[in-house]
């Protein structure tokens, strides 16, 4: 069964389309205003592997990001954001779903989420589609194609991005010379499923520095050209238009052309934080002290190497701050800006040296914490900067409030339309994340707490106080000052996202659960 939001111009309108979502009581009060958005246009840009704190906006101090600066300082930036899975297939579940990993049940990149998801889950850009939306995507938005034939499938338009059997959609929009092979650079196996193949992967994955290409020949490149060419045919058809635009970067190998890198000077890199030698019962010791997924993956990096690296991650950010920025002024020049809504968001975050530690798979903060920033055209609280809880799974149900299309009632997480109106008010207490390796994780303001349980091995618990270790260096678990405190966050925990809702909904919430 399927709730259809009601819609009003007020706040309340976000309110509603919370408390139908839930299946709870509509109680609307006149608020700030929000425009009528049924309308609106969605641009949904997903960049891969990237840190919220890398950006200027979100207080960066090297890093040059002045594009999506200039949409924060336009739009809402979500200070506080959080992604559901440690890395892309789950993640990418989650938020196109609305659903958490463990009720998507896919928890892994190996999992296939067409064969894992529950029965009759429709993802966003289906439920988009049935809405009547024209839909457009340009590159990776589910994990692998395999994986989302009948998802895929709904698309008017795939650009640089491969087809699901039968789908007969339009040809490409633009036509790109190919791209030379560079000097010693070995071809991909044919077989993906052989050692050669896995090897050529990690060859591929674990480098840093310059591309060897011009930013014209770079995929990521190509890709924002393309989503530039589709604006000015949405321009033309006036089309209500759903364009997933991806980059590919920063995610490994973190290479990019060199006037990129050249702008990075590895030697003003400060040491990363957190190191090995301040943890204290670390439950990620084995990868802070060996090998690494997708970059630095047989030993830990010399000072000087992870300082060049680093550097190239910064470089390839910028990278993708320019291949957005030109997208962006597009909107502008085919007047499209007004009429639509911009989300802007990573898949999940990257650890850079902290704790040792490179890349993603963790349930710290390095890779729960995502940048996001939502611009809808005339929200009120748009040029602010909301610093309470969201989520990604709140993805499909604020959308769905946004242009009106019906919400699945099995959602698992809460339309955040309010936000955009006042960022302040106050907020989900808390936010959660799975793992494919038996772990779950709950953070607070003030806590997160970490629970794994392996089969035939011990539980194991992980308790770090944010505000006086930010970094979480100290496992607080068996310390028995904070007994209390880990029975409240384990509770928590085991209570689930229903006991974490904004006060209002967990108020009304209580008061159905007890009859009234």
């Amino acid at each position: 069964m399927y709730h259809k939001p009601i819609w009003r111009k007020a706040l309340g309108g976000g309110l509603i389309g919370i408390c139908v979502c839930l299946g709870l009581p509509v109680f609307a009060a006149p608020q700030a205003e929000m425009p009528d958005t049924r309308g609106m246009n969605i641009l949904f840009i997903n960049i891969e592997d990237c840190n919220a704190s890398v950006f200027g906006c979100y207080g960066h101090p090297i890093c040059k990001t002045p594009n999506i600066d200039r949409l924060a300082a336009t739009g809402v930036r979500f200070d506080a954001a959080y992604c559901q899975g440690i890395c892309c297939n789950p993640t990418r579940t989650s938020f196109l779903t609305g659903l958490r990993p463990l009720s998507t049940r896919v928890l892994t990149n190996a999992q296939n989420m067409s064969k894992f998801l529950p029965p009759g889950v429709l993802t966003l850009p289906e439920l988009l589609k049935q809405r009547g939306f024209y839909t457009a995507v340009i590159g990776k938005l589910f994990h692998q194609v395999d994986y989302a034939e009948r998802q895929l499938a709904t698309f008017d338009r795939i650009e640089m991005y491969g087809k699901p059997v039968g789908w007969q959609g339009p040809p490409p929009i633009i036509s790109f010379p190919p791209v030379p092979r560079r000097e010693g650079e070995p071809a991909p196996p044919r077989d993906r499923n052989s050692p050669e193949y896995r090897k050529w992967r990690a060859w591929h994955s674990d480098r840093y520095g310059d591309s060897g290409r011009t930013r014209e020949q770079e995929g990521d490149w190509r890709m924002a050209r393309t989503a530039v060419a589709l604006l000015e045919e949405f321009a033309k058809s006036k089309q209500q238009f759903f364009l997933a635009l991806a980059q590919s970067r920063p995610h490994t190998p973190l290479v990019c052309p060199k006037e990129y890198i050249d702008l990075y000077d590895p030697s003003m890199i400060p040491d990363p934080p957190a190191p090995p030698s301040s943890l204290k019962d670390f439950l990620y010791m084995s990868r802070a002290t060996g090998g690494n997924p997708d970059i630095f993956m047989q030993q830990q990096p010399t000072p000087q190497q992870a300082k060049e690296a680093i550097a190239a991650y910064y470089a390839c950010v910028s990278f993708v701050d320019d291949n957005i920025g030109m997208v962006l002024r597009a909107l502008e020049e085919t007047g499209l800006a007004d009429q639509t809504i911009v989300i802007f968001l990573a898949d999940h975050g990257f650890h850079l040296g902290d704790h040792g530690m490179w890349s993603k798979y963790s349930m710290l903060e390095a890779t729960r914490r995502v940048p996001l920033i939502v611009r809808v055209p005339g929200a009120p609280a748009n040029g602010q900067v909301c610093r309470e809880f969201v989520e990604f799974v709140d993805l499909v149900p604020t959308l769905g409030e946004l242009v009106g299309f019906p919400l699945p009632e099995n959602l698992e997480g809460i339309s955040f339309v309010p936000l955009l109106v006042n960022p302040n008010q106050p907020w989900k207490k808390a936010v959660f994340m799975a793992d494919g390796g038996g772990g779950q994780m709950v953070r607070t303001k003030k806590y997160s707490y970490l629970y794994f349980e392996l089969k035939e091995r011990p539980v194991l618990v992980a308790l770090y106080d944010l505000e006086k270790d930010p970094w979480e260096t100290i496992n607080l678990a068996e310390d028995p000052a904070y007994a209390e405190v880990r029975r409240e966050m384990a509770a928590l925990l085991a209570a689930g996202w229903k006991a974490a809702l904004p006060p209002h909904l967990a108020t009304k919430t209580a008061a159905l659960k007890g009859g009234k």
